[in-house]
């Protein structure tokens, strides 16, 4: 049958068969490759001694555990310190005015500090020519009380309010 192959024939079927050999051969060298990285991942997860994997699987999950613990403490902590900055002042407006047409600019202002309750005061200075006056009105939730408010005051209210 051989004798049938011409020589030109016989080359091609050599050549065919030695770039099946280099593929086969590069084929190889990747899985070998693969195969040598694979067992360093599966060394390194056995590498803390004769504890097993089941030993490190349990290690990881009692850190977990203690993280959920953490991390409730100080969700705690955090709801427990918002609540307090409740009663911080922390709302602050201040507008600058002039009440009276024949005085100089803006020398009067109103000044409206409030909690996160909604609670705090209204200090209001009118200045003329003559003389500076102060009038302070409590806010209690949201409301002037127990002196209602002006139509300035008022607005500057609701300006602070819109920040809670």
């Amino acid at each position: 049958m051989l004798e049938s192959y011409s020589m030109q024939q016989l080359s091609l079927i050599e050549q065919l068969l030695i770039l099946g050999l280099v593929v086969n051969f590069i084929l190889v060298t990747i899985l070998t490759i693969l195969l040598i990285k694979l067992r360093q991942g599966y060394n390194n997860l056995l590498k803390y001694g004769n504890k097993g994997l089941i030993a490190v699987f349990e290690g990881i999950q009692k850190t977990l555990g203690s993280h959920e613990q953490k991390t409730e403490k100080l969700s705690s902590k955090l709801r427990q310190l918002e609540s307090a900055n409740q009663d911080n002042l922390q709302h602050l407006v201040v507008k600058r005015f002039n009440p009276f047409k024949n005085t100089g600019g803006d020398q009067s202002f109103m000044l409206t500090i409030l909690d996160g309750h909604q609670n705090g005061v209204i200090i209001t200075s009118l200045h003329s020519r003559e003389n500076t006056r102060f009038y302070v009105k409590s806010i209690v939730e949201g409301v002037g009380d127990p002196y209602p408010l002006s139509e300035e005051e008022a607005k500057t209210l609701k300006k602070g309010l819109k920040n809670i």
